[in-house]
């Protein structure tokens, strides 16, 4: 699978704003030149080029590098003050007003679920005091129209918002069953690729625990498999809690491996003679029978510029050593 598959929020993201910054950068430039020309509305027309540039220059910019967040932030500001702006100085008549009932949708779209709640009901709240401010107040003498106006915006908020609380939940499940190992519930090898690469920024001090299970086929022998099981369950939820500052993942049958930063390599194995001891004098109870196991451990540290390939086989190396050498030890 694709890592950056993984990150479909982001992706629609970019897609979104890139393709928001080309249509309203060509509307806010035919805007501009109508404002200055016909309505006499210099500010807002003068306003409206500046945005124009903006999206263009966004434009170009998110065709080389990915999304930033501040770039959403910016575009839903910039639209929003246009907007208000316009509803400001023009009369109802003038229709700028209308251009409110899309901004939910971009809000939620690029921002998500909280921030397009809270900029939402802030849009409503002062777009309204706006236009009941204004005299003459047409064409909202007419409830039925006000009435109608106020739903017909509250709807889209609406549908935007459950949209958009759908697709993140789909996203997030479709990641989990992407990510996690369904028996454990650790990370699987993508999950540990795609943290390695794209979440994990700053490597430096990043160390590698593999760990395998000793003689854990005895158990599934003696035991059977659903036991068996049982105990890897029981022994990933064991190394979460002991290494409380790592992550967790599932790479083998019985085998885990285990990153996190220490500031030094004795804080590194110390960590890893912990883990080991723990689960060496751990009694698992499954189902009444009482099961208890070892572990071999390599330890490892990044180097600048290995690949994780690079970095599990030297990890892979020492725990091959443990192995070798009597099992229940760490090797580093």
């Amino acid at each position: 699978m694709d890592i950056a598959a993984l990150n479909s929020t982001k992706v629609l993201r970019w897609n979104v704003l890139r393709w928001m910054c080309f249509c309203f950068g060509s509307l806010s430039a035919i805007f501009s030149a109508f404002n200055l020309t016909v309505n006499n509305f210099y500010t807002l027309g003068y306003l409206e080029i500046c945005f124009s540039l903006y999206c263009l220059y966004t434009f170009i910019r998110l065709g080389k590098q990915a999304l930033q967040v501040w770039q959403s932030i910016v575009m839903c500001a910039l639209i929003t003050l246009i907007v208000v702006f316009g509803t400001y100085i023009a009369t109802p008549k003038n229709g700028v007003f209308i251009w409110s009932f899309a901004l939910p949708i971009l809000y939620y779209l690029l921002l998500g679920k909280y921030p397009g709640v809270i900029l939402s009901a802030s849009l409503l709240s002062l777009q309204s005091i706006i236009l009941f401010e204004k005299s003459p107040l047409l064409p909202f003498t007419t409830f039925n129209l006000s009435l109608n106006l106020s739903l017909t915006y509250i709807s889209i908020w609406a549908v935007s918002h459950i949209f958009e609380v759908s697709r993140a939940h789909s996203s997030k499940r479709l990641k989990n069953l992407a990510l996690l190992d369904p028996l454990t519930g650790a990370g699987n090898r993508l999950s540990m690729s795609h943290y390695f690469e794209v979440e994990l920024q700053d490597k430096s001090q990043l160390f590698l625990f593999l760990l395998d299970l000793d003689f854990f086929k005895q158990v599934n022998d003696k035991y059977g498999h659903d036991v068996g099981d049982k105990v890897l369950v029981e022994i990933a939820a064991l190394l979460r809690v002991t290494l409380a500052k790592g992550y967790v993942f599932r790479v083998g049958g019985e085998e885990f491996a285990l990153l996190s930063s220490f500031k030094n390599a004795d804080d590194a194995f110390a960590a890893a003679e912990k883990l080991r001891s723990i689960v060496e004098t751990t009694n698992i109870d499954i189902d009444g029978k009482v099961i208890n196991l070892t572990i071999s451990i390599g330890v490892t540290e990044y180097k600048n510029g290995q690949t994780l390939l690079e970095f599990v086989n030297l990890a892979d190396k020492e725990l091959y050593k443990a192995k070798r050498l009597g099992r229940n030890k760490v090797y580093g």
